[in-house]
């Protein structure tokens, strides 16, 4: 194939279509609630001729990720039961479900070679660029795509474990395969497939079972859009032979995670709700930050995954305490509020609280924390919100110190790379 030619520097137009896919990709790793099915559908069909195959001969809906990852497991073995397979050759299925899957590059694109497309139009200084403008945080970390990812390793290695327990205590129900997910997903399978191929089926009351490693079939769009937020920048400036990705782009604007095989591909929609704080990180403090039909979720404070039992406020000081991951513990403190933890905690105070010069009427207190709350010594200044909240309060917050810091003045100046002195003639509102 030729191309045509390398394309060196952009020109103001082209900078400007860059900023139009950056905001394009970013409103799409972000959205909730139904897409359009049937062009979802037509994009796996799109994709699967871009690499020379015939579309897959089902093509199914399963309500969560979760359940795509189960659904992408058993579907060879619903297919036999509802078309008539035989068990061997259900079995020789599952040996080649892993093989049979279609390859896909690092870039989470099943369209191989467009890296090297991109590499033979464009110079180095253009690519930095194009990354630079279209390739915005929220593409890459704060979308559910990629907490999900998170959630998903947590799921299936309380399966794999057995650590259902653990999942119990912190509130995130396992919802055990043998017991609720598995049947519902081979229902929902056999009806979807039975439609699909003109044949009368229902879900029989047969023993389901997953293959071995069931947990390794490959999503697509299950980490970000960033892949398809770049192609479709290269293309925009002028890089030839991307069509191949449209089918792909046009999935991932339309549903989430998607299993791709050669006889079947399985779709999952985007989340019901998504929230976020404002800095744009995944954040609820009520309730989950992403939920799917199913009501699958993923709780998050702040930008980090946490149990929903903390999110509920169902957490005390001994729980905190004993949560081994220091973001975990940080964030269930933060939900607790830091002065109701100080006094639950019985945190020694270090010498007497002290004027804030910087927010007038306020106080600043210095405690020792225990190095147990972040692995290192520390202490953690409180202080008082200088803006009031809408009800009028002011919100009271902990920020950390290092262990040395003799007083709450000190610690107040030196989060701002001031000495003691120069603090003490500040006036400003925190």
């Amino acid at each position: 194939m030729e191309y045509a030619g390398s394309i060196g520097e952009l020109t103001a137009g082209q900078e400007t279509v860059l900023g139009e896919v950056r905001k394009h990709w970013a409103a799409v790793g972000g959205a909730t609630g139904p897409g359009d099915t049937a062009a979802a559908q037509e994009g796996v069909r799109a994709a699967y001729r871009a690499v020379g195959l015939s579309p897959p001969r089902f093509i199914v809906w399963l309500e969560s990720p979760w359940a795509g990852v189960i659904g992408q497991a058993i579907l060879p073995t619903v297919i036999a039961q509802v078309t008539g397979g035989l068990p061997a050759r259900v079995r020789a299925r599952f040996r080649r479900r892993l093989r049979g899957q279609l390859p896909a590059d690092a870039r989470g694109l099943i369209w191989p070679g467009i890296d090297s497309r991109i590499e033979a139009q464009v110079t180095d200084a253009v690519k930095e660029r194009v990354d630079e403008a279209v390739l915005a945080p929220e593409l890459w970390q704060s979308g559910w795509r990629r907490l999900t990812h998170q959630h998903m390793q947590s799921q299936v290695n309380a399966q794999r474990l057995g650590a259902f327990e653990e999942l119990i205590q912190n509130g995130d129900p396992p919802a055990r395969l043998d017991l609720e997910v598995l049947p519902r997903v081979h229902a929902e399978l056999t009806a979807q497939v039975a439609a699909q191929a003109g044949v009368c089926g229902t879900a029989r009351e047969v023993a389901v079972r997953l293959p071995r490693r069931w947990w390794r079939g490959t999503p697509l769009a299950h980490w970000s859009v960033a892949p398809h937020a770049r192609a479709d920048a290269m293309e925009r400036i002028g890089v030839t032979g991307m069509a191949a990705v449209h089918g792909e782009q046009q999935v991932a604007q339309h549903a989430g995670w998607w299993w791709a095989f050669r006889d079947y591909a399985i779709l999952t929609p985007r989340p019901d709700a998504f929230r976020r704080d404002a800095q744009g990180r995944p954040h609820c403090p009520d309730g989950p930050a992403a939920v799917w039909p199913d009501g699958w979720a993923v709780h998050v404070w702040h930008g980090t995954r946490v149990p929903a039992s903390l999110i509920r406020g169902d957490w005390d000081t001994d729980r905190i305490l004993r949560e081994p991951n220091t973001e975990v513990r940080r964030c269930a403190i933060e939900r607790m509020g830091w002065p109701e933890f100080i006094t639950a905690a019985g945190l020694r105070q270090v010498g007497d609280s002290a004027p804030d010069p910087g927010n007038p009427g306020q106080r600043l207190t210095l405690y020792d924390l225990p190095t147990a709350i972040y692995n290192v010594p520390v202490r953690v200044l409180l202080c008082t919100n200088g803006t009031p909240e809408r009800d009028g309060t002011r919100r009271s917050y902990g920020l950390t110190v290092p262990a040395q810091t003799p007083d709450p003045v000190s610690a107040a100046a030196g989060l701002l790379g001031l000495t003691r002195e120069q603090y003490l003639t500040l006036s400003r509102a925190t």
